[in-house]
């Protein structure tokens, strides 16, 4: 076959999406991210972008791309507490329909008091687990858990 008349593989699409925090961005349709349902409170926002906040830390912005003034600082667990685990790991891949746990991404919220970033907590008992090989996810809700919806961040 002539190489020249060899169709070119599809770029992948993508948006602009305005920001509240961050102005505007340019997102490729593959890095969204769709929660369903949406976040706890937040049911019918489901497009979602997972963003560094700096390379050097451990926080991370999720962007909501249905909201542009609505953005969540996460984290990943395992920077706070060590040995956190949101449930049986054969029950996470179910949920999330994922074939290995190197395709999941868990993430917790971070909620920082204005004025107090040292009094920042983390809300270990509704992770947020992402498929990333799908770029699904959802918030789980850990009902009985000794996890805490406050999990101070920083040492006392």
């Amino acid at each position: 076959m002539n190489p020249e008349r060899r169709n070119p593989p599809p770029e992948p699409s993508a948006f602009t999406a305005e920001t509240g925090h961050f102005g505007s961005i340019r997102v490729e349709e593959d890095q969204v991210i769709t929660l369903s349902p949406g976040l706890l409170g937040f049911p019918d926002l489901r497009r979602y972008l997972l963003m560094e906040h700096s390379q050097e830390s451990p926080f991370l912005w999720l962007q909501c791309l249905d909201d542009p003034s609505l953005a969540f600082v996460v984290l990943d667990p395992v920077n706070i507490v060590p040995d956190y685990r949101p449930g049986p790991p054969e029950a996470l891949l179910k949920q999330s329909e994922a074939q290995s746990p190197a395709d999941l991404k868990v993430l917790v919220i971070v909620t920082i008091p204005p004025g107090r970033p040292q009094d920042m907590t983390a809300n270990l008992m509704a992770p947020v687990v992402i498929n990333l090989k799908t770029r699904r996810g959802k918030q789980l809700v850990l009902e009985r858990s000794s996890y805490s919806h406050q999990h101070r961040v920083m040492g006392e």
